[in-house]
């Protein structure tokens, strides 16, 4: 793994385990990233300056009920 604490806001909650946003959104973020979901994230955010926390909190609960709605649609065991 390239990278020190810091450097990328999925790998610190990832790995590091800091907290990075709010516990609701490190939180989110990791269910996001276990479904596979990283570079939506990457794609949807900017994860360096993100939106206000309570919109960005129910943004990602957007994306994340929208990635399970998917995956249950498609036969996944979640």
């Amino acid at each position: 793994m390239n990278g020190k604490k810091g450097d990328d806001p999925i790998l610190d909650i990832m790995h590091w385990k800091a907290s990075r946003f709010s516990s609701t959104a490190d939180a989110l973020i990791a269910e996001i990233v276990q479904m596979g979901g990283r570079s939506e994230l990457e794609h949807t955010f900017n994860l360096f300056d993100p939106p206000p926390i309570a919109q960005f909190e129910g943004e990602l609960r957007q994306l994340r009920d929208r990635m399970l709605k998917d995956r249950k649609g498609r036969g996944w065991e979640l």
